[in-house]
């Protein structure tokens, strides 16, 4: 009842916001015959409880709050009681300083460095995560908590698989559940990575990173012993201190289940164009252990943060993309969603503008749709189009740089998206094999 009364006020107090709903629906330009499996997939895991179905969606800062993601993965779960497939991939973002995705939480104790897909000088081999923490600190230790944030508990795990690398091994992650319950992992070099079996089903873990040799630990203990916690920091800042010290390098953290259900996987970096996702050496390699049913490509925003859009550069970086995440599952249906509607503000510049690259973000991504025999949901016109955000910041559902929504704003999103997606692939609505 408090849920219901919550989803009422949202309803109501975005009614003053210029939504277009007749627009609200998954456009399929050239038909939706790529998705006949994964309508298949779902119509099997909905009626006989049997099957897993992976959606995974790529973006930036939106997509890395994880609320309009979080708001479609929650409803999915309640739509279909029993249905939680498992959380996906997750990163212990509170290492890197930044936010962590609303869905979860995280903590980091010790000493991290941060890279990024975004940084420009990255060279850091970085995973499908975009990101990236290295430690050299017997004593750092990173936490993850499933619904952190919620009333309600939902998602749990009984394997990991822990991205991350060192140098000949000299330090591995160790996985932990509670204070007595620690887990052994099995290494992969081939793709390294480390899997945790668990012995049962959780909802959080931590990791800590052992050192393989005792005696260099116990010198480099005694070194920093020695040291304030000042001294600390500076030591650990200093980007010389990893090329001849040992250290782990974590990428990324990967929780699933054996049990049934839908899985929705939210991936995004804070600034994130497609030529960021296009520096991830190896983004295969982990895609390939996520294998998604359904990939939604909500990248775009930062590609458009610009004084002058190049549209066929943008349609050229989305077909390297897509050539790479085909090669891994060359099936895969695709759902695009256009930008959102924002102000431009120019580096070296106070004020903002409304940013018109929306109108042709918006037609790149249609004729990308076309192209690739996708879905696309055209958020640019659902929420008003041209100017529209300015209704938005008005009615205080979005931020005052006119880019970001605040939490209600990207509810009223999510809320929205979901509609569309249930939409696509509920029997009444079927057009399965439509050309």
């Amino acid at each position: 009842m408090k849920e219901f009364l919550l989803l009422l006020c949202l309803a109501l107090s975005a009614n003053a916001l210029p939504i277009d709903s007749t627009k609200n629906h998954i456009e399929f330009p050239r038909g939706n015959i790529a998705f006949a499996s994964f309508f298949h997939k779902m119509d099997s895991l909905v009626y006989t409880g049997k099957g897993q179905v992976n959606i995974l969606q790529l973006g930036g800062s939106h997509i890395q709050a994880d609320v309009i993601s979080n708001r479609v993965r929650t409803r999915l779960a309640k739509e279909y009681p029993g249905r939680a497939g498992s959380r996906g991939f997750v990163f212990p973002f509170n290492a890197a300083k930044t936010n962590t995705p609303q869905s979860y939480s995280s903590k980091a104790f010790g000493h991290f460095k941060a890279e990024k897909s975004v940084f420009k000088n990255n060279t850091t081999p970085l995973g499908l995560m975009g990101i990236a923490i290295t430690t050299g600190d017997p004593d750092a230790k990173v936490k993850i908590v499933l619904d952190a944030n919620s009333p309600i508990k939902i998602w749990n795990f009984n394997k990991v698989r822990v991205f991350g690398f060192s140098k000949d091994f000299s330090i591995t992650p160790a996985l932990s559940l509670d204070s007595t319950t620690f887990i052994s992992s099995k290494a992969d070099k081939a793709s390294e990575s480390f899997l945790f079996n668990l012995p049962k089903r959780s909802d959080s873990l931590t990791l800590s990173f052992v050192w393989n040799d005792k005696n260099k630990e116990n010198a480099f203990q005694s070194k920093l012993s020695s040291l304030d916690s000042l001294q600390k920091d500076s030591l650990f800042a200093d980007s010389n201190f990893f090329k001849n010290h040992s250290s782990f390098t974590l990428t990324g953290i990967l929780l699933t289940d054996t049990a049934s259900g839908i899985s929705y996987n939210a991936i995004g970096i804070n600034g994130a164009n497609v030529a960021a996702y296009l520096s991830l050496k190896n983004l295969e390699r982990d895609l390939s252990f996520l294998k998604p049913d359904l990939i939604i490509l909500s990248i775009g925003i930062n590609d458009a943060n610009v004084s002058e859009f190049d549209e066929d550069l943008f349609k050229s970086h989305y077909d390297t993309l897509i050539t790479r995440l085909k090669s891994v599952t060359p099936d895969v249906p695709l759902i695009f969603t256009t930008n959102n509607d924002s102000y431009l503000t120019l580096k070296g510049k106070k004020s903002s503008f409304p940013n018109s690259n929306g109108i042709l973000a918006r037609e790149a991504f249609f004729s990308l749709a076309k192209k690739y025999k996708a879905g696309i949901w055209d958020l640019y016109s659902i929420m008003g189009g041209y100017r529209s955000i300015e209704k938005w910041e008005a009615e205080d559902f979005a931020r005052k740089d006119k880019v970001h929504f605040k939490n209600n704003g990207y509810e009223v999103l999510g809320d929205l998206f979901y509609q569309a997606l249930i939409e696509s692939f509920k029997p009444e609505n079927d057009t399965k094999g439509k050309k």
